[in-house]
């Protein structure tokens, strides 16, 4: 087959183009000469078959389409000739076995991750601040404003400290145009490692601040379902601890996300803090205590380092984003083979979109280990 097009699947009957194709030039596939009917831009599909109308397109092995009026062979296909469809599925193992890919290059592999008290090991060190009802998102803004730039994660820290630079200057009476002469394009100044961006704890890799709007009101069951969320964000093995702030009146109680925090982790122990502005009596006193606190809780999280663990520690998330015409031609095809190689060596994939697999449930469901996978399967797609 010419270098210009690539036929992803042997049942495929269409081609990908790799280049533009200009209208009437000769290509070479499988089944001999193919003219060109139109100009077809980089990463477009030919037909390699003339369809007629309500014929199904296969692309990557599945059924992507149907025309919706005839298409000549070498003809371009659009959203003008095609619709979306897809093939039925049935709820069946099959009698398909993954082969698992030889794994023998990367016996012994590590990579150097964080090392939890029950087993896990997280790939980064995050601390969270995390709000049990959205009134105290505002408090949530302020601790990120006070806490990121100094503790050196902010990526506006050099600025800021040509900043305070400037303004120190203006204070002691020098003349603001004086005082950027003076200053030049130089980022660097005297005004301490946090404002250059340094990082005060080498060992954390960022402080997440986690939004929402949920928890006061509701249904008790939306309060169960948001801190049965926030638990295991926290108890994630990214984490290495957390700052929880609660108003004290609302439906997503404290001892509502305790409560799930040790059905997730009976032995969790990481550290946490946990502050209710009710019960603190002022925001002033609130605020001071979770600044307190939290600098405290890094200090001890920051003991923490980095140390080798094998690959069948390793957990990655796969979820559709930037995609263009070439993703399926060459980044799905890339991260597929790469988490077939993880599964082999022990480790997880997720594939947390689920609207990115219509069309392909056949497939999925003969790699389910059993029908009762398939099953549950089948259903988080419906």
């Amino acid at each position: 087959m010419t270098e210009s097009v690539l036929r992803m699947h042997p049942d495929d009957n269409l081609v990908v183009t790799l280049r533009p194709i200009a209208k009437g030039e000769v290509l070479q596939i499988d089944e001999g000469a193919l003219t060109v009917l139109d100009d077809v831009p980089a990463k477009h599909q030919v037909a390699t078959v003339s369809f007629a109308r309500d014929d199904l397109v296969t692309l990557h092995g599945a059924i992507v389409g149907r025309a919706v009026q005839p298409i000549p062979r070498g003809g371009m296909i659009s959203t003008r000739n095609l619709v979306h469809a897809t093939q039925d599925f049935e709820v069946s193992a099959g009698d398909y076995r993954w082969v698992p890919p030889g794994i023998g290059r990367w016996k012994g592999a590590t990579f150097d991750g964080y090392h939890r008290s029950d087993g896990r090991v997280g790939t980064a060190n995050h601390w969270l601040i995390v709000p049990l009802v959205f009134c105290e998102n505002r408090n949530l803004g302020i601790l990120r404003d006070s806490l990121i730039e100094e503790l050196g994660y902010g990526s506006a820290a050099k600025y800021r400290s040509r900043v305070r630079r400037l303004l120190e200057r203006y204070r002691a009476g020098e003349a603001v145009e004086d005082a950027v002469d003076s200053l030049g394009e130089s980022l660097e100044g005297p005004l301490g490692e946090s404002l250059c961006g340094a990082r005060v704890f080498g060992n954390i890799d960022g402080v997440q601040f986690l939004f929402h709007m949920q928890g006061c009101g509701g249904m008790y069951q939306d309060s169960d379902a948001l801190c049965r969320l926030l638990a295991t964000y926290i108890n994630h093995p990214n984490v290495c601890g957390a700052t929880v702030l609660s108003l004290g009146c609302q439906k997503a109680q404290v001892s509502l996300l305790e409560d799930h925090l040790r059905q997730v982790n009976a032995d969790f122990d990481k550290p946490l803090v946990i502050l209710d502005q009710q019960a603190a009596g002022t925001e002033e006193k609130l605020m001071t205590s979770a600044i307190d606190l939290t600098i405290a809780g890094l200090a001890e999280a920051n003991k923490t380092s980095r140390a080798p663990a094998t690959l069948d520690n390793l957990t990655i998330g796969m979820e559709c984003g930037g995609s263009d015409g070439f993703s399926g031609v060459s980044a799905n095809p890339c991260m597929g083979r790469a988490g077939d190689l993880l599964v082999a060596m022990g480790g997880s994939v997720i594939l947390s979109e689920f609207p990115e697999l219509c069309g392909v449930e056949q497939q999925l469901i003969r790699r389910c280990v059993d029908e009762t996978v398939a099953a549950r399967f089948v259903e988080l797609m419906a």
